[in-house]
């Protein structure tokens, strides 16, 4: 077999923040609240990859609220829509897209997440 033609795909995901969400984070009290919601969402997306990965379906629909409601809260509507769009294909029984999107929901949460830090860090 020839690796040569061997294609590695690096996705990169562009996001978007409110505007209001941005402007929220302006005092140091607000920056607290912002880490706080960081570290609820990483520790509901490490739970949806963890329970896509175990086949722990059934855990999916919570979580995905759980976050849904964090990013509403720090103003990630990016990640709002692909948890949508994960929960609908829970209701399809889509395996095979419900890997893909759950894959682009943690790299949407992951690159969102590290927005909202470093913007949230350049207002100190």
């Amino acid at each position: 077999m020839n690796f040569e033609n061997v294609q590695v795909l690096c996705p990169a995901e562009a996001v978007s923040l409110e505007p209001l969400s941005v402007n929220r984070f302006g005092s140091e009290s607000a920056l607290y609240l912002a880490e706080d919601a960081v570290e609820e969402m990483v520790v509901c997306l490490a739970s949806i990859e963890a329970s896509w990965a175990s086949g722990e379906f059934g855990r999916l629909p919570g979580l995905l609220n759980g976050l849904t409601d964090q990013a509403k809260r720090a103003g990630l509507p990016d990640v709002v829509h692909v948890a949508g769009d994960v929960t609908g294909l829970l209701e399809r029984c889509d395996e095979i897209a419900l890997a893909a999107v759950i894959a682009r929901l943690i790299r949407v949460g992951e690159t969102s997440l590290a927005t909202l830090l470093e913007i949230s860090y350049l207002q100190i």
